[in-house]
């Protein structure tokens, strides 16, 4: 399974530029649309295309499964900017997404996940409620992931404005496999097992 997982796109996107260059790649800003500050979506947009990729946008939680499925399964690269986990994963679960992402997953495309796309990779996304609230129409029974890692991505560790929460979340879930990130690191996962590369 290939994954980059990150707190900020925009600022580390480049260090996996060979992945992404001349690329296809499906843009879903789903988590960001209930969010109030929305900059990093736009300047995802902006390294994309900077970096020549085709993109192609859509969001999971308004677009008929079939016109998801196309988009997945022609796209070379699957991207979930940040935002809410919990809206995100609520709605990758209600569509299918998630077992499409599984699917393409399977067959060796990369999967960017930005904050809440990275988060949303853990076996459980429960721990990251002090940092992203719940919607009130949240449908789950419980607050699985997607489980595609072992451990779970505490990004945009101890910079602002997240500076106490993400001490208090690494304090409060201390017996937790956490992987705190900053703003310029980033974690590659591929067959060979993970690793955090850093934006100098």
């Amino acid at each position: 399974m290939k994954l980059f997982l990150c707190s900020h796109f925009s600022s580390v996107g480049s260090l996996i530029k060979e992945e992404i260059e001349n690329k296809k790649v499906a843009f879903i800003p789903t988590a960001s649309l209930r969010e109030g500050y929305t900059g990093y979506v736009g300047s995802a947009r902006k390294l994309f295309k900077k970096l020549g990729a085709i993109v192609t946008e859509i969001d999971i939680s308004t677009e008929a499964y079939s016109t998801i499925q196309s988009v997945f399964e022609d796209a070379d690269v699957i991207y979930f900017t940040g935002g809410n986990s919990f809206f995100l994963m609520d709605r990758l679960r209600k569509t299918g997404t998630d077992g499409l992402l599984k699917k393409e997953l399977a067959n060796g495309k990369l999967m960017i996940g930005e904050s809440a796309g990275a988060i949303i990779c853990a076996p459980s996304i429960q721990y990251i409620q002090q940092m992203d609230e719940k919607p009130e129409d949240y449908s789950q029974e419980d607050d699985a992931g997607l489980d595609l890692i072992d451990f779970y991505v505490l990004p945009h560790y101890l910079t602002a404005p997240f500076k106490k929460v993400t001490e208090k979340i690494m304090t409060e879930f201390s017996d937790l496999n956490i992987c705190p990130i900053n703003n310029r690191q980033g974690i590659v996962i591929d067959g060979e097992g993970s690793k955090v590369i850093c934006k100098d």
